[in-house]
């Protein structure tokens, strides 16, 4: 009888232990999706919206207006904006396939997870310890590149180990495609091509991978790209691309110190970075899964020594591997579902209340309402093709701009790098002269009593910031 009923005792906790982690994740996902609907909109929301929109009304990216990020982002939602037109509605939709993506890259990592540990409830600690990780649902629901770009890496990691399992030249290839599409949507993808390079070089001599299989990774990386740069190349433009793309980032300034990025990640997601670094080494000690190991590590590592400014968003790539490491801890740590269970609350209750606070308990979206607010009082103020000087990409995203460079002109000043290695001259006084735009900000001006402003303009009765044309 005591058999039996331990019997069934284990397979009660079988049937509800996973039904309850799926419980948690659904719960998790109902408050990203509240998040997202009452978060105000970041600056690179509102840039890569108003790039699309230029890219709509025929505008070239890079030669008739200025972006320092791969384009393949601003392409893909240009059909929003063919659809949802200049309003506010835009801006939802841009959200809403946001979430879309967030929700492949959860599935991505589900499988991941049960391709690299063959066990499903490491899966399901990685889904639930990724989704709150503060970095990640901070910057996967924004309309950003970072989003698409770690989607097709994960897949790029994902098809590589399915790669090492079946010997699949398919699954490898799919790899290398992967890898490339994510280079297209941000060039930051280099710190996921380096470590796959390594692995494999690695491989190759311990002859574990053929030479051959390589090269033919190597090509079909190639062959993806290739079609993009001969376009940049026989419109002329390869040369404007590799100045905005990679020399105006390379002397862009460093703004903050990386511990300003580094210590409040570890402080809102503690118990999930020290699980990590559990996980990475027993991984390493043991052997196992060492690739795996080996690559989140690089992920983690890679951005803090190559890039000058670390921003959140360039950890939406990293947060899916370590958290997978982190659940596999977890797992092989601790034995009892119940302290499997206190770990996991413990390392969730942080980031959830920060969640939560902003977005699901705490619904205001004053913030928010007041960007489309301003939004759309530029729009009723101004007809299409006039122009309006924003400065900051705060309110013009609908309304073509005065200059090449229409954002980063003063922070993180862009303008001032391209300045290092060009002569590219900007005096905003002349462009307002000779432009005409309908609004002004303040952003950038220090004269009012300007001859080509003085008399022309007036405050707006509703903003203070704002001036409009008068003559």
């Amino acid at each position: 009888m005591a058999v039996s009923e331990t019997r069934m005792k284990n397979k009660f906790g079988d049937t509800i232990w996973p039904v309850l982690l799926w419980a948690l994740f659904a719960g998790i996902l109902v408050s990203i999706f509240f998040y997202s609907e009452s978060r105000d909109f970041d600056r690179d929301e509102l840039e890569h919206v108003h790039t699309a929109w230029k890219i709509a009304q025929g505008q070239e990216i890079y030669v008739d207006f200025f972006q320092h990020h791969h384009p393949f982002f601003d392409y893909m939602i240009t059909p929003v904006i063919n659809t949802y037109g200049s309003t506010a509605d835009t801006l939802f939709a841009g959200r809403y396939v946001m979430l879309l993506l967030t929700a492949c890259i959860l599935a991505v990592t589900y499988l991941l997870a049960l391709r690299v540990f063959k066990n499903p409830e490491v899966g399901l600690l990685s889904l639930i310890l990724t989704s709150v990780f503060t970095a990640f649902f901070e910057k996967s629901i924004e309309i950003r590149p970072d989003v698409p770009q770690a989607l097709t890496g994960l897949l790029a990691v994902y098809f590589l180990f399915a790669y090492y399992d079946k010997k699949s030249l398919r699954s490898l290839i799919a790899s290398a495609v992967f890898l490339a599409v994510s280079f297209l949507f941000l060039q930051k993808a280099v710190v996921l091509i380096a470590p796959i390079v390594g692995i494999l070089l690695y491989d190759i001599c311990k002859k574990r991978v053929p030479l051959r299989d390589a090269m033919l990774y190597g090509a079909a990386f190639i062959a993806s790209l290739l079609p993009y740069y001969i376009y940049l190349v026989i419109g002329g433009s390869f040369e404007r691309y590799y100045e905005m793309n990679w020399l105006v980032n390379y002397y862009l300034p460093q703004l903050f110190s990386k511990s300003e990025s580094i210590i409040p990640l570890f402080k809102e997601n503690s118990i999930t970075c020290v699980l990590y670094f559990v996980g990475v080494i027993a991984l390493l000690r043991s052997g196992k899964e060492w690739r795996f190991a080996v690559l989140s590590l690089c992920l983690i590592v890679l951005p803090i020594i190559l890039f000058k400014n670390l921003w959140w968003q360039y950890f939406v790539l990293v947060v899916p591997p370590a958290a997978i490491v982190a659940g596999y801890a977890v797992h092989s740590t601790f034995s009892s579902r119940l302290s499997r269970l206190i770990v996991l609350l413990g390392a969730i209750s942080m980031p959830l209340a920060y969640m939560h606070n902003d977005g699901f308990f705490n619904m205001n979206n004053n913030k928010q309402r007041a960007q489309l607010d301003k939004i759309e009082y530029v729009l009723s103020i101004t007809e299409e093709g006039e122009k309006v000087y924003d400065g900051n990409v705060l309110f013009n995203v609908f309304r073509d701009d005065i200059d090449y460079f229409w954002f980063c002109v003063s922070f993180p000043n862009c303008l001032g790098s391209y300045q290092q290695i060009s002569d590219y001259r900007y005096n905003i006084y002349k462009l307002i002269g000779s432009q005409r735009p309908k609004v002004i900000s303040n952003t950038g001006i220090h004269s009012f009593h300007d001859i080509r402003i003085k008399n022309k303009y007036k405050v707006s009765d509703r903003y203070p910031d704002l001036y409009i044309r008068v003559d």
